[in-house]
């Protein structure tokens, strides 16, 4: 008889007249789907926190209410049958249904009680952000805005996942984000920063071309599509930017220039800021560097898109507007 077919005793004779439904936990399904993930049980057990006394126990008490085997006990490593295979793929489709259900109620409840979470990149305060948070609460006294700060890749698992409702980023990551979508909130394109001291410091524009021999400081690639961006433009011009530092920070990109680590391409909103001993200076090609809002479109709102519209006029008003770089 094939080892699948195995049919096992209850384990409590008290518990057979249950449906099977009302005997099997959450918790036996994820102890069975870390251990058919695992290598042994007690590689398991570890990943768990657990002993692997009671996580043997459970194992059986789920192939006892199944009436089946689920691993091949044969091999000292842990082995799935056929049914265990399947068992798996089931778990995974359990655990999605599960989450978007969960995130869909506690959704639900931040809407009717007036909450909206916004997740944020930090560089967008440097575009005027903070004002327009101010004149986003006079508007909508009734809803608490809670702000998140994430990275763009962050941030849309985040929206998927129904753990924020709107997110802000750069224009680079709002490339193939299906099925998200997103629009415009602040124009602006990138600048070059660089130490006062160096020999381009008194240009009033530069070629990307001119920067092929120069050490670049970046953002993250691995945070952000900005980085992807610019080094896009820089092929384009014939050359791979020599990158010698990536950072997460915005402060400490700047402050790697200031002491003369190299020099970097930031979003020119950047130059607002009174740092010292750095010059921006304006580039002939127009590299992307708009704040977008980033949602899922089968939970746009009308509230939504209202806030997102007045997010826009509040960001782009008159004493928002970028000053030319110096």
């Amino acid at each position: 008889m094939n080892s699948d077919a195995k049919v096992i005793p209850t384990a409590q004779t008290s518990l057979k007249n249950l449906f099977w439904a009302e005997r099997i936990s959450m918790k036996m399904l994820r102890y069975f789907y870390v251990v058919s993930h695992s290598q042994n049980l007690t590689q398991a057990a570890e990943r768990l926190h657990i002993s692997k006394s009671p996580l043997s126990a459970q194992i059986r008490e789920l192939e006892a209410i199944l009436g089946v085997e689920l691993f091949n006990r044969e091999h000292r490593s842990v082995q799935l049958t056929s049914t265990g295979m399947l068992l798996r793929q089931e778990c995974q489709s359990i655990f999605e249904v599960m989450d978007s259900s969960i995130n869909k109620v506690t959704q639900y409840a931040r809407e009717k009680q007036g909450h909206l979470r916004l997740g944020i990149v930090s560089s967008v305060f440097l575009a005027g952000f903070g004002n327009a948070c101010q004149q986003l609460k006079k508007q909508y006294p009734s809803i608490q805005f809670e702000f998140i700060e994430q990275s763009p890749k962050q941030q849309k698992v985040a929206l998927i996942n129904n753990e924020i409702d709107i997110g802000l980023v750069r224009y680079a990551d709002t490339v193939d984000i299906e099925p998200l979508e997103s629009c415009n909130l602040f124009s602006e394109p990138m600048a070059l920063v660089l130490p006062d001291s160096h020999p381009f410091s008194q240009r009033d524009q530069l070629c990307l071309s001119e920067l092929a021999e120069e050490e670049f400081v970046m953002m993250s690639q691995t945070n952000s599509a900005s980085a992807h961006l610019v080094i896009n433009h820089c092929i384009k011009e014939g050359f791979l930017p020599k990158i010698i530092q990536e950072v997460i920070e915005p402060m400490t990109l700047m402050n790697m220039i200031n002491s003369h680590q190299g020099i970097s391409i930031v979003p020119q909103s950047f130059s607002h800021q009174p740092w010292q001993h750095v010059r921006f200076i304006e580039l002939k090609q127009n590299i992307c560097a708009n704040i977008c809002a980033i949602y899922h479109p089968q939970k746009m709102t009308l509230e939504r898109q209202s806030l997102i519209q007045f997010l826009h006029l509040s960001m782009n008003s008159d004493q928002l507007m970028p000053t030319k770089l110096s």
